[in-house]
């Protein structure tokens, strides 16, 4: 679709990816709010269910067993009753607990009475009386219980594995004020259970109070926060994928579009000239002036040739790419080969004027590969030097050895590579422009990224130091023959 262009897909992206992390913001709210919720009871039961042991266990000590004292004191009418006995909030209310236990029969009795005078006052709002125990065996009793109660809870916390800061506070059951322990304000991260009786002594109150409650809930949490964050990042590195992707396939069309383009005008160039001096034969009569007509052919076997080589080297080129390329290994002296090369650019070199220099080795250097594939990479590099070095320069190519590597060095002085651009000009197609975005020198694309997969086919590199302003050196790095 032509209106998706590319110029879109990062905008979009910024939008959905903003739109995921709202979601997955309010959702995780959400989540945390009912987490929160479910902490909070969970809490509230742990304490009440201490609350219901210990007072069940101080009532029928002996008795544990019993069915009917089951029955009776674990049964939720029980505990709704005892409930809302302690919550009964009635100004001057007296409130009156009795029980006792014989061998025939057990005996709860409860109690309440207020003035109607609301002017006068009644000293003790509730009192227990147990039968045959003083008011100090009493507050001792209390003091166990609440041991029992403290250790119920913290053993309960423990089994769930919640390690968290936790403390108590005691209210006085009469007058409702703090006897013991410290209070943390009702901030929204605490939690402040509400406030148990632990026995039916009816002297203090007990609620568990946890400073902050935000880390348990996110350890609750954790699976889900970790996959949200995953989901994200997974999100996120698609569409970076994505959208590099499709920035990459962009400038391969780019650089494929200015291939074509180029390789057209680069292949009108010798056509032309042959067509130009066939035509200038036959016209102009020149099979009678053997030297003109010598020169003319001269030039069109030249183009022609011209025209073979940049055929053979994009046919080269997609065979390279397709893997269709089998190497005919055989051993030789890479100097040899150099020689070569340096002899069959001879007239490259005089045109443009420029020294093209060998330094020769005392010993030769011999490598295992294809021949004819090592000898046009270098003439690839060779012929890349010369085009983008200025008339009257110098190139000099070296060999040298170290950890059992060679090292072949094509060095010029021309006018460098930006450090930018030293990794994408062996990518296919990739060719240097100026900052008009023009091609100043001719070319394919493709002699730096053959070189490249070449060498890599022969179990090398390829290294390139350059700067601007002074030169660049192409190293080929060869494995060395060594007979073992």
């Amino acid at each position: 679709m032509k209106w998706l262009s590319s110029r879109y897909v990062l905008p979009l992206a910024v939008i959905t990816l903003v739109i995921s992390v709202c979601l997955q913001c309010a959702w995780i709210r959400q989540l945390y709010l009912a987490q929160k919720k479910s902490v909070a009871t969970a809490l509230e039961s742990i304490v009440s269910d201490a609350s219901r042991r210990i007072t069940y266990q101080s009532i029928a000590k002996g008795h544990e067993k019993s069915i009917r004292f089951q029955q009776f004191f674990l049964s939720p009418e029980w505990l709704s009753l005892r409930q809302a006995f302690d919550e009964l909030k009635v100004d001057n209310l007296r409130s009156q607990f009795h029980y006792g236990i014989t061998n025939d029969s057990s005996v709860v009795e409860m109690k309440m009475s207020f003035l109607n005078d609301p002017k006068k006052k009644i000293g003790h709002k509730a009192k227990a009386v147990i039968d045959g125990k003083s008011q100090r065996d009493v507050s001792l009793g209390d003091q166990r219980d609440l041991k029992v109660m403290d250790s119920l809870v913290n053993h309960q916390l423990d089994r769930l594995g919640w390690h968290i800061d936790r403390n108590y506070a005691l209210y006085d059951y009469s007058d409702g004020r703090l006897v013991k322990g410290k209070v943390v304000s009702k901030s929204p991260s605490a939690f402040l259970s509400g406030k148990y009786t632990y026995n039916l002594k009816f002297q203090n109150r007990y609620q568990l109070v946890i400073p902050t409650i935000t880390w348990l809930i996110i350890y609750q949490m954790r699976y889900y926060l970790i996959s949200s964050f995953l989901m994200l990042v997974l999100t996120a590195a698609a569409f970076y994928l994505l959208i590099r992707l499709m920035k990459n396939q962009q400038l391969y069309a780019q650089a494929r579009m200015s291939f074509t383009s180029n390789m057209t005008h680069e292949l009108q160039t010798p056509i032309s000239t042959i067509a130009v001096a066939l035509e200038s034969i036959s016209k102009y009569h020149l099979i009678d002036e053997p030297e003109k007509l010598e020169n003319y052919l001269n030039i069109s076997r030249h183009e022609l040739q011209r025209l073979q080589a940049m055929i053979e080297k994009v046919l080269k080129q997609e065979q390279m790419d397709l893997g269709k390329t089998t190497l005919q290994l055989s051993l030789f002296d890479i100097q040899t080969i150099l020689k070569q090369v340096i002899l069959s650019m001879d007239i490259q070199v005089r045109e443009k004027n420029t020294r093209l220099i060998l330094i020769p080795a005392d010993e030769p250097y011999f490598i295992k590969g294809d021949a004819m594939h090592m000898a046009n990479v270098c003439y690839n590099l060779i012929d890349n030097a010369l085009k983008y070095s200025p008339a009257e320069s110098k190139i000099e190519i070296s060999c040298s050895i170290a950890n059992h590597e060679l090292t072949i060095s094509f060095k010029d002085n021309g006018p460098g590579i930006k450090e930018i651009h030293q990794l994408q000009v062996f990518e296919r197609f990739f060719r240097i422009f100026n900052q008009d975005n023009i091609h100043n020198v001719k070319g394919s694309g493709l002699g730096l990224h053959y070189v490249k997969q070449v060498v890599e086919l022969h179990g090398g590199r390829v290294a390139l130091h350059s700067k601007v302003g002074k030169g660049s050196n192409f190293m080929v790095i060869l494995p060395l023959y060594e007979e073992n």
